[in-house]
Order: structure tokens, then C-alpha cells, then sequence
């Protein structure tokens, strides 16, 4: 599922914080895919972590204000690291939060 919360950019105490897990299927191993996926991150100032998973895929989780985590959603769709061929992306749970569980972004293995 790809489809965002529909949720403002702002609420009275500050900006809407997000959570959401994401899976990246296509040609995204071997082409440092989650060391660009930390750039963007670190770019937007999210936090949560990304690794690679057995089955060839991208696991990860995104935290932060809901416009960046939205930039960074259509960057995981169809952007991707250069040398990545990504076919779809899941986007799932997603969740308005108080805080953010994590402090920065990490990459796993």
C-alpha cells in the first residue's frame, strides 16, 4: 500500500510527526541503496533505520515531520540510489506520533 495518511503539515503544538514502514522490491542490493536512502534521510532530518533483507528487497522505517517523510516516500518509489531499478515500494502502517523513537537514521545489517 503506498498511499499516505492524510493528516496536516502542522498542528497547534508543532509539526505533524509520522511513522511508517517501508519494503523497496526491484534492483536495490548490491547498489548502495540504503547508504544514499541515510543521505536522504540525514537530508530531510529523519530518523528510523533501513536494511537489506534476504529476500532481495529494502526494509526500513521512517520517522519525522510529515512533508519530509512524504518527500522521502516518492523518493523510495521512484527514485531510488543511481544504479537501483526499484519496481514498487510499500509504504505501510502509517502513523501520526507525538516523538520520534528514534534520534537519527541508521543503517542495519
Amino acid at each position: 500500500m503506498t498511499s499516505c495518511i492524510q493528516a496536516p503539515q502542522q498542528r497547534a503544538g508543532g509539526p505533524v510527526l509520522v511513522h511508517v514502514e517501508f519494503e523497496v522490491f526491484g534492483g536495490v542490493q548490491g547498489v548502495h541503496f540504503s547508504k544514499y536512502c541515510k543521505e536522504m534521510c540525514d537530508r530531510f532530518d529523519l530518523k528510523g533505520w533501513s536494511k537489506p533483507s534476504p529476500y532481495g528487497t529494502v526494509l526500513g522505517v521512517i520517522e519525522g515531520e510529515k512533508g519530509n517523510v512524504d518527500e522521502m516516500a516518492m523518493w523510495l518509489q521512484h527514485q531510488g540510489s543511481p544504479g537501483s531499478r526499484i519496481e514498487h515500494c510499500e509504504l505501510r502502517n502509517w502513523q501520526i506520533v507525538d516523538k520520534c523513537d528514534y534520534r537519527r537514521f541508521n543503517v542495519r545489517f
